[in-house]
């Protein structure tokens, strides 16, 4: 089989590939982080609200400055996400460059490897049509003499 020249360049883009690969799944944890957040604000809306039913005067006033700071709270869930989420488009971009760089390295061992088997196939042959012909040879003087 052929040497792999490249092979230590293979490695290196494996391993940047496979950085790659745990910064987006760093990412994407963030991202279920923050939808998770926002699912239990607005389970915690939903709460308070049912509660607002429930109650007096005296609580319900201050239910309107609790909504102002349930939307402020929102609205940072909501900048964080946009924000992870343009991380993560960013983290896939990376990836999908490391891939690509990876692959090229690949493709260039596998046409390498093949040309040198095809070579080594094509010397084989050779003397292989060589040590026929030499029989051949050797048959024909014993028949001669």
């Amino acid at each position: 089989m052929a040497s792999t020249d490249l092979e230590t360049l293979i490695r290196l883009r494996k391993f940047e590939v496979d950085e790659r690969q745990r910064a987006m799944a760093i990412l994407l944890r963030q991202e279920e982080a923050v939808l998770a957040g926002l699912d239990s604000l607005s389970n915690e809306k939903a709460a308070e609200t049912a509660f607002m039913e429930q109650a007096g005067i005296w609580e319900g006033s201050t239910f309107s400055a609790y909504l102002k700071h349930w939307e402020v709270r929102r609205s940072q869930f909501m900048d964080a996400l946009d924000h992870v989420r343009a991380k993560i488009e960013e983290a896939r971009d990376e990836l999908s460059i490391a891939y690509r760089r990876l692959k090229t390295f690949e493709i260039t061992q596998e046409q390498r490897d093949e040309a040198e088997e095809l070579e080594e196939n094509r010397l084989e042959q050779i003397e292989l049509d060589e040590m026929g012909l030499e029989l051949h040879r050797r048959k024909e003087n014993a028949h001669v003499l």
